[in-house]
């Protein structure tokens, strides 16, 4: 099964049902013959952009443009916010420049940077480069 078939399916199954849990997606998925884990099925989610209605009927939703982590908005506010909450160097020489992060920090930072529209273009181009603190 495709990515993009998963992930038309989970849109199926969102819009005609309320899945609550990531768990209760994958079981759908497995009941509609399509064999995934909750890992693959959390990935999904983000890259869909689905969010997560709050409350004691708490269910996905796929947000109208504009809103939601998918979004514009949603991507910026996610890397100003690692920005802001990470411990974070920078160094710079020789044309390139080091963000310096805790370990398990650069992961998320660089996804960040890379899902910014264009930024982890532009960041190349001035060579910056994200690293884990040893």
């Amino acid at each position: 099964m495709s990515k993009r078939k998963r992930q038309e399916a989970i849109l199926s199954i969102i819009n005609k049902h309320q899945v609550a849990t990531q768990e209760e997606l994958v079981d759908r998925l497995q009941r509609a013959g399509i064999i995934t884990t909750q890992a693959t099925v959390s990935r999904d989610v983000a890259e869909l952009g689905l969010i997560r209605v709050a409350g004691p009927e708490g269910h996905y939703i796929k947000p109208e443009d504009g809103l939601g982590a998918a979004s514009t908005a949603g991507r910026e506010e996610r890397l100003r916010r690692l920005l802001r909450d990470l411990p974070l160097t920078v160094r710079r020489g020789q044309g390139i420049a080091v963000l310096t992060t805790t370990p398990g920090s650069a992961n998320p930072l660089a996804s960040a940077i890379d899902g910014y529209g264009g930024l982890a273009q532009r960041l190349a181009h001035l060579g910056a480069y994200v690293q884990p603190e040893d």
